[in-house]
């Protein structure tokens, strides 16, 4: 199952109304996933478990509600919310991300013991899955009350494949800390953006509002992008094989390994060495390897830049509860 990290904005942030839309949408994400047009042997819930907090959605009910308190504290004619068309572009946004993952894990490693693993766990169609998942996306965001979101979910969608490819042309060898960024910004980046610009759209927002929300998704997708990859490398020692493990079952590669590659090259070669074979004692190395060249310290600075510009993105709207759910949520990710 993909691993999930819960947005901590404290007890009162949200308030009762959106967290009863969030457990609304947890359901319907998993009925839509696993509706008419799935493949018989692609099991959804093991990628929109019950229970799990989900961001995306997250991002597109609090971008929503930012703009509608933006625009009555300029003194707009704002239409009433349609909160159904907000729900829907937030199943869409979820929609992206869980294809995403669920193509990395599918294609995993060109040959090997994890592609034949990722392939058991997912199945002989996981691709036909996430093509589904895309497809689902797509009709969610066609119904939406402005046609500029299907413009937005293609530029995405463009996003994730060119992404794809640059995957595809890294394999094989160690990826630069620049195309590890780029990746960042094609996968996580692009679908945080999308989800900030439907929320920003179906309220109304003006096009320098949706924009910069846009922004503010772009940068807090790179940063989150970021931490989970940091994060992996500052596993306990006892976990750290089989983090490391998990990291290697997709194709896309780690940053923090990438800034340690560029610093000390051994660390790239015992890399391209687990990706091969797993083996505990290197993978413990390793993680001490990458620790020691400071790649940790370097890829929180990139991290923490990241997080300043997104939340520089929030400062043209007007100060609300939600902006600054937006704003927190920017600022718990460089902690």
């Amino acid at each position: 199952m993909i691993r999930r990290r819960q947005p901590d904005l404290g007890p009162d942030v949200l308030g009762r109304d959106l967290k009863e839309r969030l457990d609304r949408l947890d359901q319907s994400l998993r009925d839509l996933a696993g509706g008419s047009g799935i493949p018989a042997d692609f099991d959804a819930d093991r990628f929109l478990a019950p229970g799990i907090p989900r961001v995306r959605p997250l991002l597109v009910l609090l971008s929503e509600r930012a703009v509608l308190a933006h625009g009555e504290a300029e003194g707009e004619q704002m239409s009433p919310a349609d909160h159904d068309a907000a729900e829907h572009m937030a199943m869409a946004a979820e929609m992206l991300h869980v294809a995403i993952g669920v193509h990395d894990r599918a294609l995993g490693l060109p040959g090997g013991r994890r592609r034949r693993a990722a392939r058991k766990l997912l199945g002989a169609v996981g691709w036909l899955g996430a093509n589904h998942l895309t497809l689902r996306a797509l009709e969610l965001a066609r119904h939406a009350p402005t046609p500029e979101v299907v413009d937005d979910v293609l530029d995405a969608l463009r996003e994730i494949a060119d992404g794809h490819a640059l995957s595809e042309s890294i394999n094989g060898r160690p990826a630069t800390a620049a195309e590890c960024e780029e990746l960042a910004e094609g996968y996580t980046g692009a679908v945080f953006d999308f989800a900030c610009r439907s929320g920003a759209r179906v309220a109304g927002g003006k096009p320098q509002v949706v924009r910069s929300l846009g922004r503010y998704g772009r940068h807090t997708g790179v940063a989150w992008h970021m931490r989970d990859d940091l994060e992996a490398m500052t596993a306990h020692p006892d976990d750290l094989a089989s983090t490391i493990e998990s990291q290697l079952s997709k194709r896309s590669p780690n940053f923090a390994v990438s800034l340690g590659a560029e610093r000390d090259p051994i660390i790239g070669s015992m890399w391209m060495r687990l990706r091969k074979s797993p083996d505990d004692d290197l993978a413990r190395e390793l993680g001490e390897r990458v620790v020691a060249s400071g790649a940790l310290s370097a890829g929180r600075e990139r991290l923490m830049s990241q997080t300043w510009r997104a939340r520089k993105a929030l400062s043209g709207l007007s100060p609300s509860p939600h902006r600054d759910a937006l704003d927190k949520l920017a600022a718990t990710i460089a902690k």
